[in-house]
């Protein structure tokens, strides 16, 4: 008697060489052309030395050799190709190659890439299904997800590291994480307060729905989802203040959302922003400087993160 044969589902792949400070930028532009989703082949940990150029994976259920030099065109258009790039094996790999593969189980390989790993001074990332302690440090259960934000990346890194500074010299007792993706930002502030004994509002917002399923079920296990409010009301709605706000998002969502965001901080409040480039920065942080001044500004492998800061009264 024969075995059943179990159905797996096959994808297109294609392969891009891009800039490795402009992958998540490269990526965004393949998932409106239709990626189901996107990899980074040999994805790195937040101070492992970084390549110069990355093999951009984007997976689609189909696509044509028309839509695909659709695409090709516009990451060129963009100086997003790096067409002479090597791979670390020194062959020379070219943009747009496409081959037809079998889903290798995509729900467990991030098993496999994603380990505990330190950030800042304080904090431990975990996967749920490796969970670890250290002395000293808070550890934190991140399940990855389709929600941006497990903390690998230097934009989430930075943000990370200027929560854990600004809690631990400022001690703020209101706090929004605007786009929270993965929740990963105010799960950090919610265990990170706890240890100073203070009662803290937080408030995380997304207007992506499974965004916000990520986080809730983040927040579980980490057992803080009675110490976050998770929801989707639009900025524009809120009309009150908070002494700390986080605002890890593209550099053309900040520029959008520079007036509600300034409006939100309190006196002597302070805002994080991050998910922009280096050479972005100059023109997100001039949306921002009135009334607002700028306190820190670290890049990591291309990546900046800023403080803000309103005047107090």
């Amino acid at each position: 008697m024969q075995r059943a044969a179990t159905f797996r589902q096959s994808y297109t792949r294609a392969v891009f060489r891009t800039y490795s400070h402009l992958a998540d930028e490269a990526a965004g532009i393949l998932v409106a052309g239709g990626a189901i989703g996107c990899a980074v082949a040999g994805m790195k940990l937040p101070r492992a030395r970084e390549d110069k150029t990355v093999a951009l994976e984007a997976y689609f259920d189909r696509i044509s050799a028309a839509e695909l030099s659709r695409l090709k065109l516009m990451m060129e258009q963009a100086g997003m190709l790096a067409d002479a790039a090597r791979d670390s094996t020194g062959h020379g790999a070219r943009n747009g190659i496409v081959r037809r593969v079998v889903d290798p189980g995509w729900a467990t390989l991030w098993m496999k890439r994603f380990g505990p790993f330190r950030v800042g001074r304080r904090m431990l990332i975990v996967p749920p299904w490796k969970r670890e302690n250290e002395r000293g440090r808070t550890t934190i259960v991140v399940q990855p997800a389709r929600a941006f934000g497990t903390g690998h990346h230097p934009t989430t890194a930075g943000a990370l590291r200027a929560i854990e500074s600004l809690i631990g010299a400022r001690a703020p007792r209101s706090i929004l994480d605007a786009g929270t993706g993965s929740g990963v930002l105010a799960i950090a502030a919610a265990l990170l307060g706890k240890r100073d004994g203070l009662e803290r509002e937080i408030i995380a917002i997304d207007t992506d729905p499974t965004a916000l399923e990520n986080a809730r079920a983040n927040a579980r296990l980490n057992r803080v989802e009675k110490s976050i409010r998770f929801s989707s009301v639009p900025l524009a709605s809120i009309h009150r203040h908070f002494e700390l706000i986080a605002a890890n998002i593209l550099s053309h969502t900040l520029i959008e959302l520079a007036p509600h965001l300034k409006r939100l901080v309190a006196p002597g409040g302070r805002l994080i922003l991050g998910g922009f480039l280096a050479d972005e920065a100059g023109e997100v942080l001039a949306h921002y400087r009135s009334p607002l001044r700028c306190l820190s500004r670290k890049t990591h492998r291309g990546w900046t993160t800023a403080v803000m800061a309103r005047a107090p009264r």
